[in-house]
């Protein structure tokens, strides 16, 4: 993961956010004297605007969206590691170590504490416009739902940070996920309240073709996800369908599969753009996973698509021929990741996609099929595969035979994004039946099923006394 195992917090301009340091939980840092927490930044909206979204800027310069997809793709059946790098072994062979495996979680807390500042900032500042204030605090609930979506899956029960006093985050223990979803859940209905309805610019209130702000509709995106993984289907279903069929007319299936990863493309909901001013303006998903030679022992080209995932795609699906690259040499085919597919421009052509429409659907898809709404079910579930360029689905119409069927379709869609395959194999309790057969194939020997959760950081628990390691580590 070349950039990103080194653990460096900077931030950069117009505002300093906070520094994190490796050797510290980030809720012991001495109290950041970065203006982030000044009451100086929230005098004016443009500076408040600054300290929301360097927080994208983050995210997008310490790779998150290559680290989740590359970390959980060798968990679990998506990709094929020929990386000699002891961590990556970790993750390829089943085997994390609490003292090795420190990501996502220290990046993502730094988000949520970043969001949680933004949010106090904002309610104790002065000098800025009721419409900023709105919009940047539904933005930052936004984040501290969608960071906390994400330890809470990666990780089962974790503190829930709502503040940013030291002392109180410093003894923090871990939280049910039940009630870590109930403030997700309020999280993103403010934010829903809150958020425009169109994409802003850095006035907060112009509206622009750039898709890299959320949106009211990117919080129901969330939320229709949230909703799914709870059980709460007919929740689930009211959110997706808010943002299939919103009123603005924002968003539609792309007919091209080449367009589904383009910049401000009609399928995107939420994307974030490479980082700026940059000598390569590209995603850098692109640059990581596609090969122009074999397989790399490093950091970083070192991964290729699984024969599980390969042999899942049925015949004719474009999603084959489209996102997924060969590179042959000496007789060995390698496929790769091949969803961004740019690595040489000089200006951005891609957006790192975060949350897009055709997730959406299959939300619905499964809500529906789980309420009994089976010809609902399938029109979503066919509407993805007419787009891969597939017959529409002519399989058992029972309900488990269609979930079936759209979990099947889930991993042919959205395959090394954001974790979505792992995150599934545990929500529907597959990981058991599926890596009891994929690890040993890894030469990870058996199965461990303590390792569906992630460790909880060796450097956390030596901070926090009341944090306690999941099973198994």
């Amino acid at each position: 993961m070349g950039q990103k195992y080194r653990i460096l917090i900077w931030l950069a301009a117009p505002v300093i956010l906070i520094q994190l340091m490796s050797c510290k939980k980030f809720v012991e840092i001495p109290p950041p004297t970065s203006e982030v927490v000044t009451a100086s930044v929230f005098d004016n909206d443009a500076n408040a605007t600054s300290a929301q979204t360097q927080i994208y800027s983050q995210m997008v310069n310490q790779s998150l969206s290559y680290d989740l997809c590359l970390q959980t793709g060798l968990l679990g059946d998506e990709l094929t590691s020929y990386s000699a790098d002891p961590i990556l072994q970790e993750y390829y062979q089943d085997g994390m170590l609490s003292k090795d495996i420190i990501l996502p979680w220290i990046y993502a807390y730094n988000y949520i504490y970043e969001a949680n500042a933004v949010i106090s900032g904002l309610a104790n500042g002065n000098g800025i416009t009721v419409a900023t204030k709105q919009q940047l605090a539904g933005e930052a609930e936004f984040i501290r739902a969608f960071w906390h979506f994400y330890l809470t899956n990666l990780y089962g029960a974790v503190p829930l940070v709502t503040t940013t006093n030291y002392s109180v985050n410093g003894t923090l223990s871990r939280t049910p996920q039940a009630q870590v979803y109930q403030q997700l859940i309020a999280d993103l209905k403010d934010a829903q309240s809150k958020l425009s309805p169109n994409y802003v610019d850095a006035t907060d209130t112009t509206t622009t073709t750039d898709r890299i702000r959320p949106t009211k509709w990117a919080a129901a995106a969330l939320l229709a996800r949230v909703y799914l993984y709870k059980g709460s289907y007919d929740s689930a279903e009211q959110q997706a369908s808010e943002v299939i069929n919103n009123s603005n007319g924002l968003y539609s299936l792309c007919d091209s599969l080449n367009s589904v990863f383009l910049a401000n493309n009609a399928e995107a909901i939420w994307q974030l753009p490479p980082s700026e001013p940059s000598s390569d303006p590209y995603v850098l998903d692109a640059s990581f996973f596609i090969l122009t030679s074999s397989p790399s022992s490093g950091d970083n080209n070192s991964a290729t698509i699984s024969t599980q995932l390969l042999s899942a795609f049925e015949p004719g699906d474009l999603r084959e021929t489209h996102w997924i690259g060969l590179y042959t040499t000496n007789g060995m085919n390698y496929y790769y990741p091949f969803k961004y597919k740019v690595t040489n421009t000089t200006s951005p052509v891609e957006y790192y996609v975060v949350l897009r429409l055709a997730e959406q659907y299959l939300i619905r898809a499964e809500a529906y099929a789980q309420l009994g709404n089976t010809s609902a079910a399938l029109a979503d579930l066919n509407a993805i595969r007419v787009r891969a360029g597939l017959s529409s689905y002519a399989g058992a119409t029972d309900k488990n035979s269609l979930l079936a069927a759209i979990f099947h379709e889930r991993q042919v869609e959205l395959f090394t994004e954001w974790g979505h395959r792992w995150l599934d194999l545990n929500r529907t309790d597959s990981i058991q039946s599926v890596m009891s057969i994929v690890t040993p194939l890894k030469g990870g020997g058996a199965w461990n099923s303590n390792k569906a959760l992630y460790p909880i950081p060796l450097t956390e628990l030596n901070a926090d006394p009341n944090l306690k390691q999941n099973s198994g580590y």
